[in-house]
Formats: structure tokens, sequence, C-alpha cells
């Protein structure tokens, strides 16, 4: 009961810091504060018919009222400020054990983002509202930038984000083809750090350099120095339409923290054509200071992901994914078999996801998983 009840007061809170923020604008007088622009109703018939009509880049994490939920400004430093709420939940049952098929809020994220008057530069912050992870305080602050875009085909980010260390590791999880990232991905990456970051995207080359505090999650002040790379090749870009778009990519992790060093190296290939793609990624760490939290172990792992399209709005996928948690004990590796299915009724902002997972382990006993989850980007 105490569960819902929060995860209700999450909910209400999300909406009505909204709510609130538009309430707010609205009061101030024209002559102190900047003027509101005039936007168009997110529950007008022409608002809802083009969201339902819009045909959603699944690559992109945006709300369905995106443009709906923007502040837009005449006068001073900003130009806009957008809004967003994210909610992930799923029903689940591990076979092996006797724990309840019961609904599960996994994630809900409060964003706001904008650009300031220049259009170069911009911010953006999310917030982790969710009621039953651990370290709730220290993890509320997810992201927390500003960033410029005054060099061509580059952003400069300065403040709080999730390096790419790896491609699972980095990707926002409203983009997840599972609803669980690779067992890399969650030992190695998926975390937040705080530092400067430069991304470069041109025709036939990517890249992502940072450097941090290998502090993670506002935890510690500046316990040493962590430098991440990831380099990523696209030789098929100027005949990606008959060919497919391929990019074949890798990069390092590493860094120094409370006198452990650890050292996080990858490699991915990345294929799209038509209504199939595939994704394989390796990783070997010598030491890490990903989610799983620091440590000096010898780990490396693999995974191999194929999805195809039935139509545009039904998606299969299977994923085989190897992991050895520690190299330096014998036969204790982690292998998991996945299975699923994606509904993508409005992209990833509304979406039905069935996943299976059969874990075979060697040093414990096999596992079968069931997960039925959705998604809402709004």
């Amino acid at each position: 009961m105490t569960t819902k009840i929060k995860t209700k007061s999450a909910i209400i809170i999300a909406l009505f810091l909204i709510i609130f923020s538009h309430l707010n604008v609205l009061a101030i007088e024209e002559e102190e504060k900047p003027i509101l622009l005039e936007t168009p109703s997110p529950y007008s018939k022409e608002a809802l018919r083009g969201i339902i009509e819009k045909d959603y880049n699944l690559n992109s994490p945006s709300g369905m009222f995106q443009d709906q939920l923007k502040l837009r400004f005449e006068k001073g430093p900003i130009k806009e400020i957008g809004s967003q709420v994210s909610l992930q939940g799923n029903f689940s049952q591990t076979f092996s054990d006797d724990s309840n098929f019961k609904y599960n809020p996994s994630l809900i994220n409060i964003g706001f983002k904008g650009k300031f008057r220049s259009e170069k530069e911009g911010f953006n912050t999310l917030f982790d509202v969710t009621p039953l992870h651990d370290n709730f305080f220290h993890r509320a602050v997810l992201d927390a930038w500003i960033e410029t875009n005054r060099i061509p085909n580059n952003t400069l980010m300065f403040g709080t984000s999730r390096p790419n260390v790896g491609v699972e590791g980095g990707q926002s999880p409203y983009t997840l083809p599972f609803i669980n990232r690779t067992q890399t991905a969650r030992n190695f990456g998926n975390i937040r750090k705080t530092g400067i970051r430069l991304k470069g995207d041109y025709k036939y080359l990517d890249y992502d350099i940072g450097g941090y505090s290998s502090d993670t999650w506002y935890s510690e002040f500046f316990p040493g120095v962590e430098s991440d790379l990831w380099v990523g090749v696209k030789p098929f870009s100027k005949h990606k339409e008959k060919l497919g778009n391929l990019n074949i990519g890798g990069g390092i992790a590493a860094g120094n923290r409370n006198s452990t060093d650890f050292l996080v190296t990858s490699a991915a290939i990345s294929y799209n054509y038509k209504k199939f793609w595939l994704r394989t990624e390796f990783q070997n760490a010598d030491g890490s200071n990903g989610a799983s939290g620091l440590t000096d172990k010898k780990r490396m792992g693999y995974n191999v992901t194929l999805g195809y399209h039935l139509t545009k709005k039904l998606e299969t996928l299977i994923r085989f994914d190897d992991f050895d948690p520690d190299k330096n004990i014998g036969h204790n590796n982690q292998k998991e078999y996945s299975v699923g299915v994606n509904y993508y009724i409005l992209g990833q902002c509304a979406r039905l996801i069935l996943n299976y997972v059969f874990c075979q382990n060697q040093a414990k006993p096999d596992s079968h998983k069931l997960i039925v989850g959705t998604q809402f980007l709004f």
C-alpha cells in the first residue's frame, strides 16, 4: 500500500510541477518579466490529431507533448523551456523464486530542456522521482548541463550527464530495445558523471570525448579523474539508402578513484537496413567505475542483438549476452538468452513491451524471467 501511495504521489507532483510552471509564467506582469507567446493547446482537436498521426522517430526520446509543453518568450535571456514526464513500469516474474507477479514503477523522470536567446546555447535537466530505488537523494539529479553549438557539427557540454561507456551503456533508457540493458552496460556503464564533454557528428565520423570527476551520483567530491573517449566510423554514409547504415566504433573509459585505477575498453558494430537492425558489442574491464560500483575486478562480456520490424508499430527482438564477472575465477560465466516484442503505439511515447529472459549461470541455478512493460513519454 505504501509503495502505491508513493508512486501516485510522485506522478501527482510531476503533473503539478508542469501545471504550476505554466500558471506561474502567466501570472508574471508583462513589464517585469519576458512576455509569453501564445502556444497551441495540447488538448485541442488539431493537436491530438497531430500526435496520433505523427510518424515518430524511434531513436528520439522526446515526449508526445514536446511542442505543446514549451514556454516561449519574446524577451529575456531564455527563448524557450520545454518539460517532459517519463514513466516506465513492468510486471515481472522470475520463475526460480517465489516473487509475486506485480507492477513495478521502475522509472519516473521529470525533465526540463531549454534554449537561450542566442539559439546556440541551451540547457538540460532531468530528475529521478522514482520512489523505489536506493540512494534516492543522491540519484535525484540525473542530468544537469549547459551546452553550446557554436562549433559546427559539435556540441560542447558542461555539467552532469551519462557518458558513452559502450553503446548501450550510454543509451537513453527510453530508446532501449529491451527493458534491461546488456550485462556489460549494467556493470560498466549506465552512470552519471560531472565534467566537460565534446560530441561531434560528421558524415563519416562521430565522437564523444569527456573529462570528468570519477565521482558517481554526487556521492563524493572529486575522488579522482576519469577520461572517456568514443569514436565511430560510418563508411556507408554516402550510400546508406542503398547499403544501409553501418557504424563501427570503439572507446575507452579510464581513470582513478580513491587510489583504485580502472580501464574499460569497448568495440561495437551497429547496422540498420530497412526493417532489419543488428548491434554487437564487446567490452573488457581491468577495473571499472560503472553502475555496479567501483571495482578492481577483471571482467569481460559480449552481446549480439537482432531486431526486425514486422510493421511500423511491431518489432521483434532476439539477444545473446555472455558475461564473465571475474576472470580470475573459472566457470562462473553468466549467459542471458532474450527474446522480445515491442509495440509502438505512438513511437517511444506510448510503447508496450514483452521480454522473456533465460539466464544460464555456471556458478548458480538457472532462471527464467518474464517481463511485461509499459512506457509513456509526455
